[in-house]
């Protein structure tokens, strides 16, 4: 569960009260552009950028569904599944946990197998649920900060275009059955200069 307001990577897409219609297209990427920013990321030392950015359009379309925990709810999960199929992307399973971190050494391997054994136990339908419509799938586990986590990912799958999480405890809503599952799209994400 996601604890406090929102964590800071998706604070960046707070909900906005909008009543136009917003059409959303793809540009294609401009190679020269993107091979001259990948030299000065290369110039300036920041090889795992420029590598990023030249393996961009080498990586398969990605939807990434957090989990900030060791499951996800059905509503997310027929979501995702439906969006990907639709989408013909591959769908990305991350599970996270910062809370081994405060725990002692010898604590923190036990709290880690058991929550790795509670997340491949609850991703086994998504898995089965997603080959069976021909949906590719992958799962990753992993101990640490949210938002360093997510950044890693998408450094290392350059395809990745949506994420994909459950609703705030507070703002779930329904709408003849159906739960809004909040998608963030990292197309559109430009991070802050520091």
């Amino acid at each position: 569960m996601i604890k406090g307001n929102k964590m800071r990577f998706f604070s960046i897409f707070k909900r906005k009260k909008n009543v136009h219609n917003v059409r959303v297209s793809e540009h294609k990427q401009n190679i020269f552009n993107d091979a001259a920013a990948a030299v000065a990321f290369s110039d300036a030392g920041e090889y795992e950028t420029a590598r990023s950015i030249i393996d961009r359009n080498k990586g398969r379309r990605t939807i990434l569904v957090f989990a900030n925990g060791d499951s996800f709810s059905e509503n997310l999960n027929d979501y995702a599944l439906e969006m990907a199929k639709r989408l013909d992307y591959e769908l990305l399973a991350l599970h996270v946990t910062e809370a081994p971190l405060a725990l002692s050494d010898e604590k923190r391997e036990t709290a880690m197998s058991a929550f790795r054994e509670s997340c491949l136990k609850n991703v086994k339908t998504l898995g089965q649920r997603a080959d069976k419509i021909g949906v590719s799938f992958n799962h990753v586990i992993e101990c640490g900060n949210p938002d360093s986590v997510v950044a890693k990912l998408h450094a290392r799958y350059p395809g990745m275009r949506y994420v994909l999480t459950e609703p705030a405890p507070g703002i779930v809503r329904s709408d003849a059955g159906r739960t809004e599952i909040p998608v963030f799209d990292l197309g559109s994400y430009q991070p802050s200069a520091a």
